[in-house]
């Protein structure tokens, strides 16, 4: 007999396979619309992704959406950028809950919530650097700008991986 797959799995299934198509496409209000097999390739490795979220095709279809933003957003710092940055952290937060356990197994509040806290942190360097690229346009290379950004996430990953522990380390009562 086969177990049904609980609804919280759907869920994070869902968002690991849309995060990326969302995070593709961000840009298309503003003009940055990507190549029907950017689109189409993003949405398979998504697919992908969500059914096998501890395989390396995970890895593969964030660094697709970074590449094509990286190839075409050039100096510009469009509003999607932000979209585009939750959308992938939301990807890659639903992918690493979904590797905890074997396919089928519900994954609990008392799980996700640290790790959609971490995100939250993770993802707060994204309208930092957009609102520094915005002031600082023409000033600085967007090469600094990276940097800055990987800067500001790697500072906001350590304060969540501090602040929001993954077990809890008082001795039991």
């Amino acid at each position: 007999m086969v177990r049904r797959v609980p609804w919280s799995v759907w869920c994070l299934r869902t968002v690991a396979a849309l995060g990326p198509l969302l995070a593709v496409t961000a840009g298309a209000p503003e003009g940055l619309v990507p190549s029907l097999f950017v689109v189409v390739v993003t949405a398979a490795l998504g697919l992908a992704y969500a059914v096998l979220p501890e395989h390396f095709i995970g890895s593969i279809v964030l660094v697709v959406v970074l590449l094509w933003w990286s190839l075409h957003v050039g100096s510009s710092m469009p509003g999607g950028a932000l979209v585009a940055a939750a959308a992938l952290v939301a990807a890659h937060v639903a992918g690493v809950l979904l590797g905890y356990g074997p396919p089928r197994m519900a994954v609990g509040a008392d799980l996700v919530l640290p790790w959609v806290v971490r995100g939250a942190l993770v993802w707060l360097a994204a309208p930092v650097v957009w609102v520094a690229a915005r002031a600082y346009s023409g000033e600085a290379s967007p090469t600094s700008y990276w940097l800055g950004g990987l800067a500001v996430a790697l500072v906001g990953a350590v304060v969540g991986a501090v602040r929001v522990p993954t077990r809890n380390l008082r001795p039991p009562s």
